[in-house]
Order: C-alpha cells, then sequence, then structure tokens
C-alpha cells in the first residue's frame, strides 16, 4: 500500500510526500521450501500418491521444511522533488 501527496512549491517545482506499507498484517510469508530429500521419501507401503508441502513446525535443514521468509513489516517513507 502506497500514499502520496503533492506539494507545490513553484510553477515547475513539486515536493511529493511518500508514505509506504510491505506485509501490514505482519504475517510469516515463506519465500522457499527445503525441497532436498532423499530417493525414498514418503513412499509408504500401500500408498501409491504423496502430497509434497512445506511444513514449518520442521527446522530449516530439515526435509519440506520452511527454509527462508520474506522480510517482516516495513513502513518506508521518502519524498521526490520534480523540477
Amino acid at each position: 500500500m502506497r500514499l502520496s501527496r503533492t506539494f507545490r512549491l513553484h510553477e515547475k517545482v513539486n515536493l511529493q510526500l511518500l508514505a509506504g506499507g510491505f506485509n501490514i498484517a505482519n504475517r510469516s510469508n515463506y519465500a522457499s521450501v527445503n525441497n532436498v530429500v532423499g530417493p525414498d521419501f514418503g513412499l509408504t507401503p500401500g500408498f501409491t500418491t504423496f502430497k509434497v508441502s512445506g511444513n514449518a513446525a520442521l527446522l530449516p535443514t530439515q526435509p519440506l521444511a520452511f527454509a527462508s521468509a520474506y522480510a517482516k513489516r516495513e513502513f518506508p517513507l521518502g519524498f521526490r522533488l520534480d523540477f
């Protein structure tokens, strides 16, 4: 989300104030899953399919654990001078 406000300083000069927000709800947004597994991982006798999905309860070094996440809540501020 981004908010901005423009102020006219002179005929050809504008100042724009900017405020933005990323991950405002501060939720964990996982970026990658450790997908390195052995050749027999998930093979259980009597089952023909195995659903592979990430698990937040595992350590990052274990198979199917989340290995990294995107940045936490951020609120960048800035300005822009147009002339």
